[in-house]
Protein backbone atom coordinates (compact mmCIF):
# COMPACT_ATOMS: atom_id res chain seq x y z
CA UNK A 1 0.00 0.00 0.00
CA UNK A 2 1.32 3.65 -0.44
CA UNK A 3 2.23 5.64 1.90
CA UNK A 4 0.55 8.83 1.80
CA UNK A 5 -1.19 11.07 3.51
CA UNK A 6 -4.62 12.62 3.21
CA UNK A 7 -5.20 16.09 4.51
CA UNK A 8 -8.63 17.07 5.16
CA UNK A 9 -9.21 20.81 4.74
CA UNK A 10 -12.74 22.15 4.89
CA UNK A 11 -11.62 25.54 4.94
CA UNK A 12 -14.43 26.30 1.98
CA UNK A 13 -17.22 24.57 4.21
CA UNK A 14 -16.33 26.15 7.55
CA UNK A 15 -16.31 29.64 6.31
CA UNK A 16 -19.72 28.77 4.19
CA UNK A 17 -21.30 27.60 7.71
CA UNK A 18 -19.85 30.26 10.02
CA UNK A 19 -19.00 33.50 8.49
CA UNK A 20 -17.86 34.58 11.64
CA UNK A 21 -14.58 32.45 11.22
CA UNK A 22 -11.95 34.53 9.65
CA UNK A 23 -9.94 32.57 6.41
CA UNK A 24 -6.74 32.21 8.95
CA UNK A 25 -8.84 30.36 11.54
CA UNK A 26 -10.40 28.12 9.00
CA UNK A 27 -6.65 27.44 7.71
CA UNK A 28 -5.94 26.30 10.68
CA UNK A 29 -8.47 23.82 11.18
CA UNK A 30 -7.07 20.54 9.26
CA UNK A 31 -6.19 17.28 10.14
CA UNK A 32 -4.14 14.62 8.63
CA UNK A 33 -5.85 11.34 7.88
CA UNK A 34 -3.36 8.53 7.89
CA UNK A 35 -4.02 5.34 6.57
CA UNK A 36 -1.03 3.53 5.19
CA UNK A 37 -0.38 1.58 8.57
CA UNK A 38 -3.91 -0.26 7.80
CA UNK A 39 -4.92 -2.85 6.16
CA UNK A 40 -8.27 -1.50 4.39
CA UNK A 41 -8.96 -5.04 2.99
CA UNK A 42 -10.15 -6.21 6.62
CA UNK A 43 -13.45 -4.94 8.18
CA UNK A 44 -10.99 -4.37 11.23
CA UNK A 45 -8.72 -1.67 8.81
CA UNK A 46 -12.06 -0.04 7.79
CA UNK A 47 -13.47 0.25 11.04
CA UNK A 48 -10.30 2.02 12.36
CA UNK A 49 -10.44 4.46 9.37
CA UNK A 50 -13.35 5.27 10.02
CA UNK A 51 -12.92 6.32 13.41
CA UNK A 52 -9.85 8.62 12.43
CA UNK A 53 -12.11 9.78 9.72
CA UNK A 54 -15.14 10.97 12.41
CA UNK A 55 -12.24 11.68 15.14
CA UNK A 56 -10.67 14.37 12.17
CA UNK A 57 -14.05 15.46 11.09
CA UNK A 58 -14.76 16.36 14.82
CA UNK A 59 -11.95 17.86 15.39
CA UNK A 60 -11.92 20.32 12.26
CA UNK A 61 -14.99 20.68 12.78
CA UNK A 62 -14.50 22.17 16.70
CA UNK A 63 -17.00 19.87 17.69
CA UNK A 64 -15.45 18.50 20.71
CA UNK A 65 -15.02 21.94 22.27
CA UNK A 66 -17.71 22.51 25.18
CA UNK A 67 -19.59 25.73 24.70
CA UNK A 68 -20.55 27.40 28.21
CA UNK A 69 -24.15 26.45 29.19
CA UNK A 70 -24.35 23.18 26.85
CA UNK A 71 -23.71 20.19 25.73
CA UNK A 72 -25.21 20.24 22.66
CA UNK A 73 -23.39 20.83 19.42
CA UNK A 74 -24.87 23.98 17.19
CA UNK A 75 -26.19 23.09 13.94
CA UNK A 76 -23.03 24.40 11.96
CA UNK A 77 -20.84 22.22 13.96
CA UNK A 78 -23.46 18.53 13.30
CA UNK A 79 -23.79 20.18 9.44
CA UNK A 80 -19.72 20.58 9.25
CA UNK A 81 -19.13 17.19 10.35
CA UNK A 82 -21.64 15.54 8.43
CA UNK A 83 -20.21 17.58 5.44
CA UNK A 84 -16.44 16.63 6.45
CA UNK A 85 -17.26 12.47 7.00
CA UNK A 86 -18.78 12.78 3.59
CA UNK A 87 -15.98 14.05 2.11
CA UNK A 88 -13.98 12.06 3.58
CA UNK A 89 -15.70 9.25 2.63
CA UNK A 90 -15.95 9.98 -1.18
CA UNK A 91 -12.02 10.33 -1.21
CA UNK A 92 -11.58 6.98 0.90
CA UNK A 93 -14.18 4.50 -1.09
CA UNK A 94 -11.73 4.66 -3.98
CA UNK A 95 -8.84 4.40 -1.90
CA UNK A 96 -11.13 1.00 0.21
CA UNK A 97 -11.81 -0.46 -3.61
CA UNK A 98 -8.40 0.36 -4.74
CA UNK A 99 -6.83 -2.34 -1.43
CA UNK A 100 -9.89 -5.05 -1.97
CA UNK A 101 -9.15 -5.32 -5.53
CA UNK A 102 -5.19 -5.83 -4.79
CA UNK A 103 -4.19 -2.26 -5.57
Amino acid sequence: MQATTIKLAIAASALALAPAVSAAEADQNSVRVTYTDLDLTTPEGEAELDRRIDSAAREVCQANRVTTGSRILSREARTCVRTAKSQLNRHFAQIKRDANLGG
